[in-house]
C-alpha cells in the first residue's frame, strides 16, 4: 500500500492542533513541520479565530482595486447585452457612448469585452480572411443594392431588401409573395417616391433582375432605364459582389431570429421587418461607419421620382421599330430579337461605333443593347 501524503492544509491543521491542543511550543511545532516560526504563528493565530477544523487558505483577492469598473457601468453593459444578445463589445460601447458628438467614455471597448467575457456572454470570434477586396461608392444614392432573402421553397413570402451602398441605410425591407421583377418594381416605385432616384442598382442575375439568355433587358430593367437608372449585376455564383446586402441578410437572420423572420402572414412580417429596419437604421452602430448609425449618414436623392413612368426618348435620325409579344422586330426585311422584356416597346436603330465594333446598333431609353448584327435571327 503506498504512503499517504498530507496536503498543505492538513499540515497546517496538524501544526495548529499540536500547539493549541497538545500545548507544544510554537518553535518546536515549526521545527517538526519544517516551516518558519513566522509561518507557524500565522496559522496558529488564524486557527484561534476560525477553529482548527475550519482552517483553510484565505482568498488572495485584494480588498480594494484602484481602477475597478464601477458597478453601475457593468450593470448598464449587461442591460444592453440583454436587449441585444447578438451584439458584441464594439456595438454595445458605441450604443452607450456614441462616437459623435465626441465625448470621453468612462471605459474602453476592451473593458466592455472583458465584462461580457466574465459573464460568459462572448461568442466565437471570426477573423475575416486577408486580401478580401472591398468597394464603396463615394456618396449616397450612387448605388443601391437589391436582393431577395432565401426563405425556402415552401415558404409563402420572401423579404426584399434594398440597401444604400455608401451609408448602409436600409431603404426597404418588404415581404413579397412572389420573387419576380414585377414584385420588385412595386416596392422600388414606392421607395423612389420616398427617397428619390438612385444613379444605379446592383443585383444578382436571378428573379427577374437580369436576362442571361439574351442580350435584351428584363421587364424590370427596361423600366429602370426609362427612369434614368443604370443597372449592374454581380458575376454568376459570386454573391460577394452584393456583399453589403448579403451581410445585411445575415444580420437580419441572427438578430431578428427565426421567430421574427418567419411570421404567419405577410402583414405580420411587414410589421416585424419595419421594427427591425428602424432599429438597424437608427439604433444599431455599424463598424464600417465608425460605429455611427446608417441614418446619421444617409441623405435622400436630389432626383425626385416623376408622377408617371416617362416615355423613352428617341434620338434624332434614329429608325424606330416596335417589338412584338415574342420579343422580336423586323428591320429591312430581316428578323431580329430584342428580348421579351421589351415586348410592346419601341426600340431605335441607329449608327453607332464602339472600340470593338462599328455599324448599326439597337438602343432603348438611351441604352445601347448590342450591335444589330448580333441580334439577327
Amino acid at each position: 500500500m503506498p504512503f499517504q501524503q498530507m496536503s498543505k492544509n492538513q499540515q497546517r491543521q496538524k501544526l495548529a492542533y499540536r500547539v493549541l491542543c497538545e500545548h507544544l511550543s510554537v518553535a518546536q511545532a515549526a521545527r517538526e513541520m519544517g516551516v518558519s516560526r513566522q509561518s507557524a504563528h500565522l496559522w496558529v493565530g488564524r486557527a484561534k479565530e476560525v477553529g482548527v477544523q475550519n482552517l483553510a487558505e484565505a482568498s488572495r483577492r485584494p480588498r480594494h482595486i484602484a481602477r475597478q469598473t464601477p458597478e453601475q457601468i457593468e450593470a448598464a453593459v449587461l442591460e444592453k447585452k440583454g436587449a441585444h444578445p447578438a451584439w458584441g463589445a464594439k456595438k454595445i460601447h458605441a450604443l452607450l457612448w456614441p462616437p459623435e458628438p465626441q465625448s470621453s467614455a468612462p471605459v474602453c471597448v476592451r473593458t466592455v469585452d472583458r465584462l461580457l467575457s466574465r459573464h460568459g456572454l462572448t461568442g466565437k470570434r471570426c477573423v475575416p480572411p486577408p486580401g478580401r477586396g472591398r468597394f464603396e461608392r463615394e456618396g449616397c444614392n450612387q448605388l443601391w443594392q437589391l436582393d431577395y432573402k432565401g426563405m425556402g421553397a415552401a415558404w409563402h413570402f420572401w423579404p426584399l431588401s434594398v440597401l444604400d451602398d455608401h451609408s448602409r441605410f436600409c431603404l426597404g425591407l418588404v415581404p413579397v409573395e412572389a420573387k419576380t421583377g414585377q414584385a420588385a418594381w412595386e416596392v422600388l416605385w414606392q421607395l423612389f417616391g420616398e427617397f428619390g432616384l438612385p444613379d444605379c442598382l446592383l443585383c444578382d442575375n436571378g428573379d427577374g433582375f437580369n436576362n442571361t439568355r439574351s442580350l435584351g433587358p428584363t421587364w424590370l430593367q427596361a423600366r429602370l432605364w426609362r427612369l434614368g437608372i443604370a443597372t449592374t449585376h454581380g458575376r454568376a455564383r459570386h454573391p460577394q459582389t452584393q456583399g453589403k446586402v448579403e451581410r445585411f441578410h445575415k444580420t437580419l437572420e441572427v438578430e431578428l431570429g427565426q421567430a421574427g423572420l418567419r411570421q404567419e402572414s405577410v402583414a405580420a412580417a411587414g410589421q416585424s421587418f419595419e421594427r427591425f429596419r428602424a432599429s438597424y437604421n437608427w439604433v444599431r452602430p455599424h463598424e464600417a461607419l465608425g460605429q455611427r448609425v446608417p441614418g446619421a449618414l444617409y441623405t435622400p436623392s436630389p432626383r425626385p421620382r416623376p408622377a408617371h413612368l416617362p416615355v423613352p426618348q428617341i434620338a434624332p435620325g434614329a429608325t424606330v421599330r416596335k417589338v412584338d409579344s415574342c420579343g422580336k422586330f423586323s428591320y429591312r426585311n430581316r428578323a431580329y430579337r430584342a428580348g421579351r422584356g421589351l415586348a410592346g416597346e419601341w426600340v431605335e436603330v441607329r449608327e453607332d461605333a464602339t472600340e470593338e465594333e462599328a455599324g448599326e446598333a439597337l438602343f432603348y431609353a438611351g441604352v445601347r443593347l448590342a450591335a444589330l448584327e448580333r441580334l439577327r435571327l
